[in-house]
């Protein structure tokens, strides 16, 4: 999966002022000078540019905006400012990695998630060009109840010449549940609660092997391990933890309840949940680039002294990061989803001792989450299983009205011939054949 960086301050823009404009020209000629760059050739002046500093450069001053491209799928993450610079970028018929979108021929279609409605989330939607092109289709997911309304008052008269109705792309609204997961565009997407007023909601994408969190507004208030342990689990093993730094630690302790937190508090976390890159985020539009440099340093300082740290990185516009790992069989791995009334999970890796408890648990959060007791167990990417395996698997199918194998591969069978088990369960050989078996029962 592609991430992509539209805006990446908090609370309100920030543009760049005339007078830092200058300072940054002064900053980069300077640079310039010091590395002899020959000003003459314009090869040398884009590889030079492209790795100046902040000083020289800009984190940006565009609300939060994040997009996921998994394959040909886009999702959006929040609609501050930033979105408007997305709308730009994908009605760009001449960029030809825009135009497979179609948002400009009105062939368009994206998944628009929300992490909450404060107006530096949302303020930027009215000015989103592709909503305004008759065609375009947007699946919108939110956790609070009235994000369709907030949405729609925002372009009341009041605030904005053009009213809600009057948008000419079609939305379509998917109210998520705490802590629920959905599958969209080859992602699973997860939230959990943000501390922040009015609550707030972080996600975690998995895709191409990959994860990556989006915890834009949180405070840590208590940081205990009791406190944070909820949350170092739901970001453990990130490959990028994009994170709230828009206070520093000091503020974070001053500002109770302002729901923000700091690069350091990020920092804890992100290592104590094996994450790979904390990406500072949310800045402060009071702080200048020169300010937002320094925190990053000092972040890199702090965590320089640990064993096992992240790499540290600074969210800013234009920011790409691809993260994509290859599959692995040495670990074990849960995925599932409902569908009308059925848990379908989806077991990847090696099935043995090790893997049981965290079966058995997930097992069970599902049961209660979903409300059904009818399993299906997709078993095809199951590379190892052993007799620890299918004691967890029979003790499973007692807890459950039907139990259902699914997609078993011939060497995961043979172990089940080996034990003499494979009378203990019903075993399909795809999914058509295990839905036609549940729709003969019902009825």
């Amino acid at each position: 999966m592609l991430l992509k960086f539209w805006g990446t301050r908090g609370s309100i823009p920030a543009p760049v002022q005339p007078e830092q404009v200058e300072q940054k020209i002064i900053a980069a000629l300077e640079a310039a000078g010091r590395e002899q760059i020959n000003l003459l050739n314009a090869q040398s002046i884009r590889e030079f540019a492209a790795n100046l500093s902040f000083n020289a450069s800009t984190v940006g001053g565009n609300t939060t905006c994040v997009t996921v491209e998994v394959g040909d799928e886009l999702i959006i993450f929040d609609a501050g400012s930033g979105i408007r610079e997305l709308g730009e970028y994908l009605m760009d018929e001449s960029d030809p990695w825009a135009k497979k979108f179609g948002f400009a021929r009105g062939k368009g279609h994206a998944y628009l998630f929300f992490t909450h409605t404060h107006w530096d989330h949302i303020q930027g939607l009215p000015f989103f060009k592709p909503i305004h092109v008759p065609g375009n289709t947007f699946d919108v997911y939110h956790v609070h109840k009235y994000v369709p309304d907030v949405l729609a008052r925002q372009m009341e008269q009041e605030f904005f010449p053009l009213q809600y109705h009057q948008i000419a792309a079609s939305f379509q609204y998917h109210l998520l549940n705490e802590g629920a997961q959905v599958e969209v565009a080859g992602a699973t997407i997860t939230n959990i609660e943000l501390k922040h007023p009015g609550k707030a909601y972080a996600y975690r994408v998995e895709a191409d092997n990959a994860i990556a969190i989006l915890a834009t507004d949180g405070e840590y208030k208590s940081l205990d391990y009791t406190s944070t342990m909820k949350y170092s689990k739901f970001y453990a093993n990130a490959d990028v933890l994009i994170f709230d730094a828009m206070f520093s630690v000091r503020e974070s302790f001053v500002k109770e309840d302002w729901g923000h937190s700091s690069a350091l508090i990020g920092a804890d976390i992100a290592k104590e949940a094996n994450v790979k890159r904390l990406l500072l985020f949310h800045h402060d539009p009071a702080s200048t680039d020169a300010e937002i440099m320094r925190v990053w340093q000092e972040t890199k300082e702090y965590l320089g002294q640990q064993q096992g740290a992240p790499e540290v990185l600074v969210a800013q516009e234009g920011l790409e990061l691809e993260l994509k790992n290859p599959p692995t069989v040495s670990e074990f791995s849960i995925n599932d989803h409902v569908e009308k009334g059925v848990i379908f999970m989806t077991l990847s890796g090696k099935f043995g001792a090790h893997a049981t408890e965290q079966f058995r648990d997930h097992l069970a959060h599902s049961l209660q989450t979903y409300q059904t007791d009818k399993v299906v167990l997709k078993m095809e990417n199951l590379s190892e299983l052993t007799i620890a395996g299918i004691r967890a698997l029979v003790d499973a199918r007692r807890t459950v009205l039907t139990l259902a194998l699914v997609s078993v591969p011939e060497n995961i069978y043979r172990v089940f011939e080996l034990a003499g088990t494979t009378d203990f369960f019903a075993i399909y050989k795809d999914i058509d054949a295990v839905l036609s078996a549940l729709n003969s029962h019902s009825d």
